[in-house]
């Protein structure tokens, strides 16, 4: 099915150009929103990644880069020459969070919970869900941000 605005048909780069816009202002959303609350909360979210028992002895350098790394990774997202480095560093840190509530949830005794706001509200396991869910939606950006760059590469137009 073609899709049509103002007589001409959209193209199937136009949709993915609008569905990595989509994908990376919900990213832009959950970065800005997980790094201001943790810096907002910057006490709080530090004790509870120093009760986390596999990554506790770092939760000084954690409180202190990751809420600044969000925010970084946001930024790349918002920029158009940025955003397929930034959908690389969503989809990493997404795998990582990802992997780390997978490893709580199999093998901690104790589950503190360093999320704040609204995802503090979620279980462990809903938190994996959530996680895995907005990493595949990071790598289905980065995929067609691929695709875009390398299709305006090959047509000789500015790179999206």
């Amino acid at each position: 099915m073609r899709y049509h605005h103002v007589g001409k048909p959209i193209s199937a780069l136009t949709k993915k150009t609008v569905l990595v816009e989509i994908i990376s202002c919900l990213l832009v959303i959950l970065f800005i929103y997980t790094g201001l609350n943790k810096m907002m909360d910057y006490t709080s979210f530090k004790f509870t990644l120093g009760r986390s028992p596999f990554i506790q002895h770092m939760n000084g350098f954690i409180a202190a880069t990751l809420p600044a790394g969000e925010l970084l990774i946001a930024l790349a997202l918002v920029i158009r020459r940025t955003r397929l480095i930034g959908l690389y560093a969503s989809f990493f840190l997404m795998i990582l969070f990802t992997g780390y509530i997978w490893i709580m949830l199999h093998y901690s005794y104790d589950l503190p919970c360093s999320c704040g706001g609204v995802l503090a509200a979620l279980s462990w396991k809903d938190h994996l869900v959530f996680n895995s869910a907005f990493t595949t939606v990071a790598m289905i950006g980065v995929l067609l941000q691929s695709k875009i760059k390398r299709f305006s590469l090959v047509k000789g137009a500015p790179p999206h």
